[in-house]
C-alpha cells in the first residue's frame, strides 16, 4: 500500500491526528495520495468506512476514488468498505443530509431540485409578477446572480435591495413549488446543522476523518460546512488536498483565501508539500515555476522532475505575422509529427472563440480534432425534455416541468390554456384534469393525462420512460421531424434509457442522479479518450488533464492575459492559468503569439504576452540563442488597435524561399537568418537566399 510512495507522500498519507493541507503541484500525485490515505485509516482501523467523509467537485472523481480504494484494499470486504464511505461532492452529500432531515430543514421530504433551465422558468414567474421588463432582466443573467449570492453562504454581504426583493421571490416560488436549486442543497444544510444542535452533533460524532479534493476550488458557503462539521472540536482530522498555483475558478465563486487562510482558520495545521512531479520535464517545470514567482497570493513551492537529469526539450516560443499564420504552423506541426497518434496533441486556448481558425486549418489539413466545450449531454434540449417527462411523471405536481412539456409536440396549449389551467388546479397537471376544454384541445388534454396514468413504480425505470415517450408522443415526433439533427437526437434519448436509466433500480433514484451531474463531469474528453484527434479546449478545460506535447497560441496581451484582468487587477489568476497551461505537457510545450489577429472582422495587433518576459530564459527557446528584444521585460505593454507596428524589425516577418517555401524569421543573427519553414521545420538560412513577403 506504501512501497510506491515517495518520502512527501508517506507523510501526507501518514499524517493521520489533527488539520492537515497537502499543498500538491502540479503531477505530483494528490489523487494517489488522498486514496492512498484514505485506505491507510481504514487499514489502521483508524475508522470506519462511514467514519471517513470524502468531498469532491465531480461525480466523475468521486467513483474515481472509491475504484481505487476498492482495488488497493484487496481483502474479500474491499467493495464493503468502498460503498460505505461517505464518498461524493459537497452537493451530493449535502443532498443525502438533507433527504434524512427534510422536515427539520424546513422542507418536505419529496423535495424537487431545480437546474439552470428551470430557475430562468422561475424567474420569468418572478418578473412578469413584478411587471418587470423581460428584455431589461434577463434570466440567464439573474440565476448566475442569485447562485454568486447563494455561493456566498451565511455570510452577511450586502445585496441591493431590488437584488433582495427579486432573491425574495424567487425563493417563496421556489418553496411553493416544493423545489430547491443548487445553491440551496448547501444553505438547507448549514441553516439545519446551525439550528439543530443535535444534527450536528450526530454528524460531528460520526465523521471521524475530514477529506477535500481540490480545495483551492472551494467557495465560501462550501468552507462555511467544513468550519461547522469540525466547530468545537479540539484538533480536528480535517485533511484539504490543493493546489493554490491552481486556483482558477473565481468566476464560478471559488475563494483561494480558503487555502492560502487554511492554517488560520484551523490553527496548529500541519502543511505538507508535494513538489515531485511525474509529469514533465525539467525545462517546462522551471519555465512554470520562474512565470508563478510573479504572484504575491501564494503559499509557494517548486515543482521538480522526478529525474532530475531529465530537462527535456526547452519551453519554444513563436511569434508569427497573423493568426493565420500561426494556426497553419501549429497544423503543419501536428501533420508531420503524429504518425498517425493525434490524441498526443493538445491546443489549449484562453477562450472558446479562438477555436475557429484550427478548426478551419485542421479540417483543411484533414486533422481529426476533438472540441471540448460543446453542449454537454446533460444540457442537450431532447435529454433536458426527457428528464422533465419523467419528473412530472413521479412528480405531477412540478409545474415546471408541466410548462417545459406540454408543448413538446405541440397540443395546442397555448398561454389562455395554460390560464385556465391554474385557475381550475393547485397544480397544473390537477388543472387540466380539471378544466373543460372541448374539440381537439379536449382530445389532446385527454390523451395527454393517460399517457401518465399506469403504474410505472411496478416496471423497470427503462420500461416506464419507453412507455411514456412513445405515449406523449414525444418519440414519434422526433423521428417524423425535418431537422438535420433529428437522428443525432433520438440517438441520444436511446444513450439516455440504455445506458443510464436501465442502470438505476428506481426512476427517483434516476432524477437524483440526473439533478446531480455537473458541468464539471463532462469538459473532459475522458469518454472518447482513445480515439486518434487533437485536442482543442480552453485551458480552463485542460485542469487535470496531460498530454505529451502542448500548443499555446495567443499568448498576447489583450488576449491572454486578457483585457479586463489587465485593467481590473485580475493578472495573478490569469498568471495561475498559464501556469496550468504549461503544466499540461509532458515532453513538449509551444508558446505562439501573432503580430496580427483578425478579431470580429477587425485586424488587431497585440504585444506578446507579459508572461512570456516573466519567465527565466534559460528555459526557453526563441528559436536561436537569445530572445528577440521584442520580449524583453522593459517592453511596453499597451495594445494598438488596427494601426500597424511602427517599428520595423526582421523578425515575424514573412518570407519565401524557393526551395524550402514559405516561413516566419524567429532570429537574426548578422546576415544569417532562424527561420520557422512551414515545411520543413526550423533552419539557418543566409538573408540573401530569401524574399520578404508583403
Amino acid at each position: 500500500m506504501l512501497q510506491n510512495l515517495n518520502p512527501e507522500q508517506l507523510t501526507a498519507v501518514e499524517t493521520t491526528n489533527g488539520p492537515l493541507l497537502v499543498l500538491s503541484g502540479a503531477g505530483t500525485g494528490k489523487t494517489r495520495v488522498l486514496v492512498t490515505r484514505i485506505a491507510y485509516i481504514l487499514d489502521q482501523k483508524l475508522a470506519m468506512p462511514w467514519q471517513i467523509l470524502a468531498l469532491t467537485f465531480t461525480n466523475k472523481a468521486a467513483n474515481e476514488m472509491k475504484n481505487r480504494i476498492a482495488e488497493m484494499l484487496s481483502e474479500n470486504d474491499s467493495r464493503f468498505y468502498a460503498n460505505d464511505l461517505w464518498c461524493g461532492t459537497f452537493h451530493s452529500i449535502c443532498l443525502r443530509i438533507l433527504r434524512t432531515n427534510a422536515v427539520r430543514a424546513g422542507l418536505k421530504p419529496d423535495f424537487l431540485i431545480f437546474g439552470e433551465d428551470d430557475q430562468k422558468s422561475v424567474l420569468k414567474n418572478v418578473f412578469a409578477s413584478i411587471g418587470a421588463d423581460t428584455k431589461e432582466f434577463a434570466s440567464g443573467e439573474w440565476v448566475e446572480k442569485l447562485s454568486n449570492i447563494k455561493d456566498a453562504g451565511r455570510n452577511n454581504i450586502d445585496i441591493a435591495p431590488r437584488t433582495k426583493q427579486i432573491l425574495d421571490l424567487y425563493n417563496a416560488e421556489l418553496r411553493r413549488l416544493n423545489a430547491v436549486d443548487f445553491g440551496d442543497i448547501i444553505l438547507f444544510v448549514l441553516d439545519l446543522l446551525q439550528n439543530a444542535p443535535d444534527v450536528l452533533e450526530k454528524y460531528q460524532h460520526q465523521f471521524k476523518y475530514i477529506m477535500v479534493d481540490e480545495f483551492q476550488d472551494t467557495n465560501n458557503a462550501q468552507m462555511q460546512l467544513l468550519q461547522l462539521l469540525t466547530r468545537g472540536i479540539s484538533n480536528p482530522n480535517i485533511c484539504c488536498v490543493g493546489d493554490d498555483d491552481q486556483s482558477i475558478y473565481s468566476w464560478r465563486g471559488a475563494e483561494i483565501k480558503n487555502i492560502l487562510e487554511f492554517d488560520k482558520n484551523f490553527p496548529g495545521a500541519t502543511i505538507i508539500r508535494l513538489e515531485t512531479n511525474y509529469r514533465s520535464t525539467g525545462n517546462i517545470l522551471g519555465a512554470a515555476n520562474s512565470l508563478i514567482k510573479h504572484n504575491n497570493g501564494r503559499m509557494g513551492k517548486d515543482l521538480r522532475p522526478v529525474n532530475n537529469e531529465n530537462m527535456g526539450e526547452p519551453v519554444y516560443v513563436l511569434t508569427l505575422p497573423s493568426n493565420y499564420d500561426e494556426a497553419n504552423l501549429i497544423a503543419d506541426t501536428i501533420a508531420r509529427q503524429s504518425n498517425g497518434n493525434f490524441s498526443k496533441f493538445a491546443v489549449l486556448i484562453r477562450t472558446g472563440s479562438l477555436s475557429r481558425q484550427f478548426e478551419e486549418e485542421f479540417t483543411k489539413s484533414k486533422i481529426p480534432y476533438r472540441l471540448v466545450g460543446t453542449t454537454k449531454f446533460y444540457d442537450r434540449m431532447e435529454i433536458r425534455d426527457v428528464i422533465a417527462y419523467i419528473r412530472l411523471l413521479v412528480h405531477p405536481s412540478d409545474d415546471i416541468s408541466f410548462a417545459r412539456i406540454i408543448q413538446r409536440p405541440r397540443r395546442g396549449f397555448g398561454p389562455s390554456a395554460i390560464a385556465k389551467m391554474r385557475l381550475c388546479g393547485a397544480d397544473l397537471m390537477t388543472g387540466i384534469k380539471n378544466a373543460k376544454f372541448g374539440g381537439k384541445q379536449g382530445i389532446a388534454a385527454n390523451d395527454f393525462i393517460k399517457s401518465f396514468d399506469f403504474d410505472w413504480a411496478n416496471i423497470t425505470p427503462a420500461d416506464a420512460v419507453k412507455k411514456l415517450l412513445d405515449d406523449t408522443g414525444y418519440m414519434k415526433f422526433w423521428h417524423e421531424s425535418k431537422d438535420s439533427d433529428a437522428e443525432e437526437r433520438l440517438a441520444n434519448i436511446r444513450e439516455l434509457i440504455t445506458n443510464v436509466i436501465s442502470g438505476y433500480q428506481t426512476l427517483p433514484e434516476f432524477l437524483e442522479h440526473a439533478a446531480l451531474m455537473t458541468t464539471d463531469d463532462n469538459d473532459t474528453p475522458d469518454g472518447d479518450r482513445n480515439a486518434q484527434a487533437v485536442n482543442i479546449m480552453t485551458i480552463h478545460a485542460a485542469k487535470g488533464l496531460e498530454f505529451d506535447t502542448v500548443f499555446l497560441p495567443a499568448w498576447e496581451d489583450g488576449i491572454f492575459p486578457n483585457d479586463k484582468a489587465i485593467k481590473e487587477g485580475g493578472l495573478e489568476e490569469e498568471r495561475r492559468l498559464a501556469y496550468v497551461a504549461l503544466t499540461r505537457a509532458k515532453r513538449r510545450a509551444i508558446i505562439t503569439n501573432a503580430m496580427s489577429r483578425v478579431i470580429f472582422g477587425s485586424r488587431q495587433y497585440y504585444p506578446p504576452a507579459r508572461f512570456i518576459a516573466e519567465m527565466d530564459g534559460r528555459f526557453l527557446d526563441f528559436g536561436g540563442r537569445r530572445p528577440s528584444p521584442q520580449y524583453e521585460q522593459k517592453q511596453n505593454y499597451n495594445r494598438h488597435t488596427s494601426q500597424k507596428p511602427t517599428t520595423e524589425r526582421i523578425v515575424g516577418k514573412l518570407v519565401i524561399h524557393q526551395e524550402l517555401g514559405r516561413g516566419v524569421v524567429i532570429e537574426e543573427h548578422d546576415d544569417i537568418l532562424t527561420i520557422a519553414f512551414t515545411k520543413v521545420g526550423i533552419k539557418k538560412v543566409a538573408r540573401k537566399f530569401v524574399t520578404f513577403a508583403d
